[in-house]
């Protein structure tokens, strides 16, 4: 452990010297590699390194933050007396004794980073080039990333809680760029997990490579997709970034706690079809969105938030539980980007679960529409109205695929979509992602089957100049 024990009460004491109910310190130390190829050539090869602590007081629903790189002693001392401050009056709270606890988050690392050279990393990128390059003349251009990243979390709070997790996390992500002398169109793919180097064991670069470019070459020649309301099916995986962006936002405990959500009052009605279930769950192994522990030293939970489309459960850290009505179960999923910044509750592994169709039941069900693939993400605004832009999207026609489309656009509420599901396939899949909040960016984890939308707005965009 970075701190002892002895010096974490002496700090914890000090935070709660005025009056603070809770406090809580977290240390995180964090370095991270990146290498990546572009243009037929090394594009850079970088590491970073985020270390520090924050310290954290919780007062009713009131709470006071600071952070500092600076882990000595006395400066540590000096920033938990200036935060108290934030708070008047006297001691309600005996700081005990710490219990040492660990954090496990599923998966042993069966090839660490450091076991393949610089050199090894880079041909690896440079397999995925060749054949990108070797699928077609229209081919311009190809980039190829490694990101890994290896942190230490601590945790140390008032409930005597002394904890620590080790999260290692590998991702690899390609894009082909190609281009007619008239547009440019791209391919992109990419797959990360908690683990190690295994994950370029187990991903084939050359066959992601062949994918993008096939996509990118693709595009090129595809015509406009329609425009209007029609049935759109939704492709299993990174899919699921329609839920988590359009749902699951308005699912954490920040948004219902504030009263922004649209589900704030919804506990134990109907929100969405009764063919959706839907879970945030951070322990399962591997997940790029699982953890040890959350970034409150709480183990993570299999939370399921919606059952038979009934609103079951919400994503509720510390706070939030103190400010929703009624008894909330915290739920481990208490995330922040770094010790920068403030946690709050944030998704981990969000995704829907398996129904009982196939995939080629749902594109058969479908006489004119669409399938969306692929998503390059989106945005949703205060409404809860979104926009989803497909970057590979197929059209459907008397059931069948019969051909690829230019890139579309998603347009709806998500509290709607949710009720217009009618058909839930079986082939559930997860994809890795980044996600931007309050607390900064956090590594999540979306997924679904391939899933039918009655109807939702689409529009075409045409060509990328």
């Amino acid at each position: 452990m970075k701190l002892s024990r002895k010096l974490a009460e002496e700090i914890l004491d000090a935070l709660l010297a005025t009056g603070g109910d809770y406090a809580e310190i977290y240390f995180q130390d964090e370095r991270t590699r990146s290498y990546r190829r572009r243009y037929g050539k090394v594009d850079g090869v970088s590491s970073g390194r985020t270390s520090g602590i924050g310290l954290r007081i919780l007062m009713g629903e009131k709470t006071v933050y600071g952070y500092t790189s600076r882990i000595d002693r006395q400066s540590l001392l000096d920033l938990a007396g200036r935060l108290a401050k934030g708070f008047s009056g006297s001691r309600v709270k005996h700081v005990g004794k710490l219990a040492a606890k660990k954090g496990k988050a599923g998966r042993a690392i069966l090839v660490p980073h450091d076991h393949w050279s610089t050199p090894e990393k880079l041909a690896y990128l440079e397999k995925g080039e060749k054949a990108a390059f070797a699928y077609s003349d229209a081919v311009k251009d190809f980039s190829g990333v490694l990101l890994e990243s290896d942190e230490v979390v601590e945790i140390y709070n008032t409930d005597g809680v002394m904890t620590h997790d080790e999260r290692i996390r590998t991702e690899v992500a390609v894009n082909v760029t190609a281009s007619d002398g008239e547009q440019f169109q791209q391919g992109y793919e990419s797959v990360g997990l908690s683990c190690g180097l295994e994950l370029l064991e187990r991903t084939d670069i050359v066959s992601v490579s062949r994918r993008c470019a096939e996509t990118a070459v693709g595009l090129l020649s595809a015509p406009a997709a329609p425009s209007g309301e029609m049935p759109v099916v939704i492709g299993n995986g990174f899919g699921g970034v329609l839920f988590h962006e359009a749902c699951g936002h308005a699912l954490e405990g920040e948004a219902i706690a504030d009263g922004t959500s649209p589900f704030a009052d919804k506990l134990g009605k109907a929100i969405a079809s009764p063919l959706v279930n839907a879970f945030d769950d951070g322990t399962i192994p591997g997940g790029w969105g699982s953890e040890g522990i959350d970034d409150e030293g709480t183990k993570p939970t299999r939370n399921q938030l919606i059952k038979d489309g009934v609103l079951t459960h919400f994503m509720v850290d510390r706070l939030s539980a103190r400010k929703i009505p009624g008894k909330q179960e915290i739920t481990g999923c208490c995330r922040r980007e770094s010790y920068r910044y403030l946690p709050t509750t944030r998704m981990t592994n969000t995704f829907i679960a398996s129904g009982t169709s196939t995939p080629e039941e749902i594109i058969a069900s479908v006489k004119d529409g669409i399938y969306c693939r692929d998503f390059s993400g989106g945005q949703v605004d205060s409404s809860d109205k979104f926009l989803f832009t497909s970057t590979t999207a197929y059209r459907i026609h008397d059931g069948k695929i019969v051909g690829l489309v230019k890139p579309v656009t998603l347009i709806g509420y998500g509290y709607e979509i949710l009720q217009r599901i009618t058909m839930v396939g079986n082939d559930m899949k997860r994809a890795a992602g980044v996600c931007g909040a309050s607390s900064g960016s956090c590594f999540v984890e979306v997924g679904q089957p391939t899933i039918l939308i009655s109807h939702i707005l689409v529009g075409g965009e045409g060509g990328q100049e």
